[in-house]
């Protein structure tokens, strides 16, 4: 019977899991190319298989199928609600984007065409740019077609500072203009004003980061505390403790999920189509 019981847990969690993808997964926004493939991260499926292990470890210990649950979505879902690391690296992204973008502009000489400053831009590009700035050079040197390999680096880069970079820059490359420092220096002006925009928006995201993690500690110390002191939470092995705690895990995961509904800024979306020619508009 217990068996049973952890099978049909264990579905119910997987069950909730795949559906909370779904429903969380964002559509492309506006002017975006649709995906053909939608790929999960390595880490993210490390981190499914972590939060179904932890699931079904917390049902053996505690034989209470809500409690598996809430363990399970809280391993899969809270770590990317309190980590600061991908808004960290969109921040030295966009950092590295306006270093790159100087610094092309100042090597861009009488002498020295655009496709030879790019492919020379790869010796000292920034860190969190540098792979797709080698890329690039790669692509470049093997004479691939530059429009190619601008819209290339873009997506290697996935953000749409890197778009509108990418796009100067293909226009550039069509129209043989002398104006493409000016670009180059005003985009950079740019880059910089969203550099400060998102530390600062980062700075006060910071704050309900901050509140979510106090929530854990309280809901993580409480959740040991009722494991051990099996006298007190010996109402919770029946279908009516069941519910209650269901109704109380809903209550701190509506919570969580408006203090990070709160602190979220929606990612812009891009907007530079592999199948448009810049060069013509």
């Amino acid at each position: 019977m217990i068996a049973l019981s952890g099978l049909a847990g264990g579905l119910v969690a997987a069950g909730i899991v795949l559906l909370v993808f779904e429903l969380t997964r964002r559509g492309a926004a506006t002017g975006t190319p649709p995906r053909r493939r939608i790929r999960l991260s390595r880490a993210t499926r490390i981190r499914a298989l972590l939060a179904l292990a932890a699931g079904l470890v917390t049902l053996a210990i505690t034989r209470w199928p809500v409690a598996m649950i809430a363990v399970t979505l809280a391993v899969l879902f809270l770590p990317p609600i309190i980590s600061t690391r991908v808004p960290m690296q969109r921040a030295a992204v966009l950092e590295g984007l306006e270093q790159w973008t100087r610094r092309l502009s100042d090597m861009l000489t009488a002498s020295r065409g655009l496709e030879d400053a790019l492919e020379a831009s790869a010796r000292q590009a920034p860190p969190a740019i540098a792979p797709a700035v080698q890329a690039l050079s790669r692509r470049l040197a093997a004479r691939a077609p530059a429009q190619a390999a601008l819209r290339a680096f873009a997506s290697d880069v996935g953000d749409p500072a890197g778009d509108r970079i990418a796009a100067a820059l293909i226009i550039a490359t069509g129209r043989r203009g002398g104006s493409v420092r000016d670009v180059l220096n005003a985009l950079a002006r740019i880059l910089a004003r969203d550099v400060a925009t998102r530390r600062e928006v980062e700075a006060d995201r910071a704050q309900h980061r901050t509140t979510v993690k106090w929530l854990t500690l309280f809901v993580l110390g409480f959740t040991v505390f009722a494991v051990l002191d099996r006298a007190y939470s010996a109402p919770y092995g029946t279908l009516s403790g069941q519910l209650v705690m269901a109704l109380v895990v809903a209550m701190y995961a509506a919570g969580l999920g408006w203090l990070s509904h709160l602190g979220s800024v929606p990612a812009p979306g891009r907007f530079l189509d592999e199948n448009v020619d810049w060069s013509e508009q």
